[in-house]
């Protein structure tokens, strides 16, 4: 579960870099946003645990 959570945890990171990264750029954002608000859901069920 442990290494689990650390990909989940990194991949939420990656997402939140690549957002900053398209508003500075002034692109739109090129991350699929139900995929990403399901593994935040995920991460923050799991923190709450």
């Amino acid at each position: 579960m442990n290494i689990a959570y650390r990909k989940l945890a990194m991949l939420e990171k990656d997402f939140i870099a690549r957002e900053e990264a398209a508003k500075i750029e002034g692109v739109s954002c090129p991350i699929d946003n139900d995929f990403k608000n399901r593994i935040t859901r995920l991460l923050d069920q799991v923190r709450y645990l």
